[in-house]
């Protein structure tokens, strides 16, 4: 019998907290070029460490997204920092779809990279997904975030059962991009 009861507030207190803490996803956003411009990769976030090693060697990285030599395709330049001070540049298109809200990735027909709002401005959140992996992104117009916003795309992943975070470091000056 006290085990019984024991079990019930239990599952009170569970209902309680569940209720005062709604968990509420990021809302997608259509895939547009109104993304177009300089943005700052600042942290990721993933259900399975194994999801971000490929983040783990970056100091800072810088992107560029614009226009591609076709319609309906956006062209995305990076220059990645690595905790070594080499700089990577990387490029890659990605194909926009009429009123979809997923970006494909060209050369990638597994991947998909969808986009979600965040609370503060000048800030997006991009999904990515493969067959091997599901992580978020956070990205920003600037390179340095308010620590509640980077607090508020954490809570968003953890909604997605994804609790394994990584903050870029950015303790060096960025690389430049390249034409």
């Amino acid at each position: 019998m006290l085990q019984r009861t024991w079990s019930y507030l239990l599952y009170l207190y569970g209902a309680l907290i569940g209720a005062l803490t709604p968990c509420t996803p990021p809302a997608p956003l259509p895939a547009s070029d109104q993304y177009l411009g300089t943005w700052h990769f600042i942290a990721a976030a993933a259900s399975a460490p194994r999801d971000l090693e490929t983040f783990a060697g970056i100091d800072s990285s810088v992107f560029h997204m614009g226009r591609g030599p076709q319609p309906q395709r956006l062209q995305l330049r990076a220059a990645l920092r690595l905790k070594s001070g080499r700089c990577m540049p990387r490029s890659w298109i990605y194909l926009l779809h009429q009123g979809s809200t997923c970006l494909a990735t060209e050369g990638r027909p597994g991947m998909r990279t969808e986009l979600f709002s965040s609370k503060c401005p000048d800030t997006i959140i991009v999904q990515e997904s493969d067959r091997d992996y599901r992580r978020l992104l956070l990205y920003s117009r600037t390179p340095h975030l308010a620590d509640d916003c980077i607090e508020d795309f954490r809570d968003q992943a953890y909604c997605l059962d994804m609790e394994e975070f990584l903050l870029v470091p950015r303790s060096r000056d960025t690389c430049q991009l390249q034409d």
